[in-house]
């Protein structure tokens, strides 16, 4: 494979609102989310330990990880892999079984489907995120103190790249995930192990961002 270098390209995330409001501002990364129990119910306080967050504001649920074996170990990697992406000349589904992990074979696509089959929080509606969704739970002034992410809510998140769900649209090999060092996207080999974190729900409060 070509190694060439990758594009860094910035994502500019803009916060639905209405006319010339710009939203919240940034301190919405203190307040916004809550964890939510085995049943997928909201506590009313923070435990020790919990499998999912909901971010009240966009309304998506997110995957917790932790520090041990299996689905959720903030060790884990994966290749980019979605068996339903075109192939031909051209193979656009990625790799399968690529990166290093446990509970799973290691690429996003069985991963997914491992994680459903498991029903974290009593849910079987788990999904790569887009990286516009991904950005929103990147709080950009913590650029100089990563992972750009509430550490409180997201415990084990890694000041590293995590794959998002989109197709790369001018390298068939190439897939977007988001950096939580510097807070952007950027553009990856599919081959190449990256960690990831699951989504579920229709996200509200977000302009969709194009390729």
């Amino acid at each position: 494979m070509n190694k060439k270098k990758m594009l860094f390209i910035p994502l500019f995330l803009l916060l639905v609102a209405c006319d010339q409001d710009a939203g919240p501002g940034l301190e919405i990364h203190d307040s916004k989310y809550v964890a939510l129990g085995d049943d997928g119910s909201v506590l009313t306080e923070k435990p020790a330990a919990y499998n999912c967050v909901l971010d009240q504001f966009t309304g998506l649920t997110w995957e917790v990880k932790s520090d041990s074996e299996g689905l959720h170990n903030w060790r884990n990697t994966y290749s980019w892999h979605n068996p339903d992406e075109a192939h031909g000349e051209l193979d656009y589904r990625g790799t399968p079984n690529g990166g290093s992990c446990s509970g799973s074979d290691c690429d996003t696509h069985a991963w997914v489907i491992a994680v459903n089959e498991q029903g974290l929080c009593g849910f079987n509606n788990w999904r790569m995120p887009l990286k516009d969704e991904l950005a929103s739970i990147s709080d950009p002034r913590k650029v100089d103190t990563p992972p750009t992410t509430n550490t409180e809510y997201f415990p084990f998140a890694q000041a590293g790249e995590y794959w998002s769900a989109n197709d790369y649209s001018f390298q068939w090999d190439a897939a977007w995930l988001w950096n939580f060092q510097l807070g952007h996207d950027r553009v990856e080999w599919k081959a190449t192990p990256n960690y990831a974190r699951l989504v579920r729900g229709e996200a509200i409060q977000l302009e969709r961002v194009k390729d």
